[in-house]
């Protein structure tokens, strides 16, 4: 007979014995089934039931892929909304229509959105124009453009920027990448008159500011001083008029009467430009905008330079009037002020030769000189009626003056994240049956229970 030690080596022995250790792995496998089917089961129970997530995209331009009779039927009781852009004025409606409707409608963008921002108004010049202002993140590319195409492109810095355009037809549009503001320009209305009247000596300076108006499309009436009795006039008048003229330009020399109408000009209503050493006259003492100081030449060949102003002589103003505000500076001088008077305003400018800048600066002088006067004069233009609001077809064409801040109004602000990301999860926990979640989680109970049994250890 074999011993106890030969029987306890005997190979039924270890069929046994390798039996119990795959039940016994069996049944710890069956056990962690039967807790993470639990687990899913209570995680399906506190997650809101869904029937099924629709998907929805918010194009670069601000329109929705998918069109609005596809999502409002579909039978989803969350539509998930990925934004690629901001959403216009239509996709705005169409989200708050979702909502009423009765579905939730998620909003994410996987990166922060462009908060850009547009205003435009139409200032009045001879020969039409407007004034942009944008804002924008720092540094990104923009695109200005209007309803006759693109105007120009630019880096705005995080401070905002203002522009000076020609005609503005249509909507001035501010695009980026990933979205645009649209708006439509406030109106001016037209002058009863825009007449310049230029009085002085005959001088360069005369000469070519004479002629930078004229090529800008001002009327002008001029009145150049030859000699105590001599005075060479061009137009009907040889003094300012209120029923005539708008603006009046005195430059040194001019005569005596023409400097005595200019207060009354003034209080009537009329526009007024001191320029250089006539603002010493104490004839135009009540008009002054600040006390004429000690002259100073201007730095020689700047002319041709990024501030071509800085070679150009100045007088400048030593001290302003109370009421006066500055619209220039030079090297901590005051070059150019303003100030009202009575009804009209007053423009005093402290440079004696602007003429060199045109014909000593650089190829673009002659445009920029023209440009520079011109956006003097533009803000002097009594205007006979106030500023007024385009014609009403901004809504209609979807202008949006602050896209990002008007979706914020109208649906709210998307989550940062990533939209698939976000369907991913939300169709897996949708997916989870609560019922076989439950069955699986007994039959292994069981199974786990009776394996256990199965090795006498229950």
């Amino acid at each position: 007979m074999p011993s106890r030690a030969e029987a306890a080596s005997a190979p039924g022995v270890v069929v046994v014995s390798s039996a119990t250790g795959v039940v016994r792995v069996a049944g710890a496998v069956l056990h962690v089934v039967a807790l993470a089917s639990m687990a899913l089961a209570l995680w399906r129970l506190m997650t809101p039931a869904v029937v099924r997530n629709a998907q929805a995209v918010v194009r670069a331009d601000g329109g929705l892929e998918t069109s609005f009779a596809t999502l409002l039927r579909a039978p989803a009781e969350t539509i998930a909304v990925s934004l690629d852009g901001v959403p216009d004025v239509q996709t705005r409606a169409a989200i708050r229509t979702l909502r009423a409707s009765g579905h939730s409608v998620l909003l994410t963008t996987d990166r922060t959105l462009p908060g850009i921002a547009v205003a435009a108004e139409e200032e009045w010049r001879a020969s039409g124009g407007a004034r942009v202002q944008m804002v924008a993140p720092d540094s990104q590319l923009l695109a200005v453009r209007d309803g006759a195409g693109l105007i120009d492109s630019m880096r705005v810095p995080l401070a905002g920027d203002r522009r000076r355009t020609g005609p503005i037809t249509g909507l001035i549009t501010l695009a980026t990448a990933r979205a645009q503001a649209r708006v439509a320009p406030l109106r001016a209305a037209n002058p009863a008159t825009a007449r310049v009247f230029v009085a002085g000596d005959a001088t360069w300076e005369s000469r070519f500011l004479v002629a930078a108006l004229e090529e800008a499309g001002w009327p002008v009436d001029v009145a150049i001083t030859l000699s105590p009795r001599v005075v060479v006039a061009q137009g009907e008048a040889r003094r300012p008029t209120r029923t005539r003229h708008a603006i009046v330009i005195a430059l040194p020399g001019a005569s005596p009467a023409v400097l005595s109408s200019l207060p009354a000009f003034a209080r009537s209503g009329g526009g007024v430009v001191l320029v250089g050493e006539v603002a010493r006259s104490a004839s135009l003492a009540s008009l002054r905008a600040g006390t004429p100081g000690a002259a100073r030449s201007g730095e020689v060949g700047a002319e041709a330079s990024d501030h071509p102003r800085d070679g150009l002589d100045v007088v400048p103003l030593a001290s302003l009037a109370r009421d006066a505000v500055a619209l220039e500076m030079r090297d901590g001088m005051t070059t150019v002020a303003a100030r009202r008077v009575g009804a009209g305003r007053v423009l005093q400018v402290g440079y004696d030769n602007s003429w060199l800048w045109r014909m000593a600066g650089n190829d673009d002088a002659p445009v920029a000189h023209r440009r520079w006067w011109t956006a003097l004069l533009s803000g002097l233009v009594p205007l006979s009626a106030p500023v007024a609001h385009a014609p009403a077809m901004t809504d209609s064409l979807g202008a949006d003056a602050a896209p990002v801040a008007a979706m914020a109004r109208d649906v709210g602000l998307p989550a940062v994240q990533s939209a698939r990301l976000a369907s991913d999860s939300a169709s897996f926990v949708a997916s989870l049956d609560l019922r076989l979640l439950l069955i699986l989680s007994l039959i292994s109970l069981v199974a786990s229970w009776a394996a256990r049994r199965w090795r006498g250890l229950a």
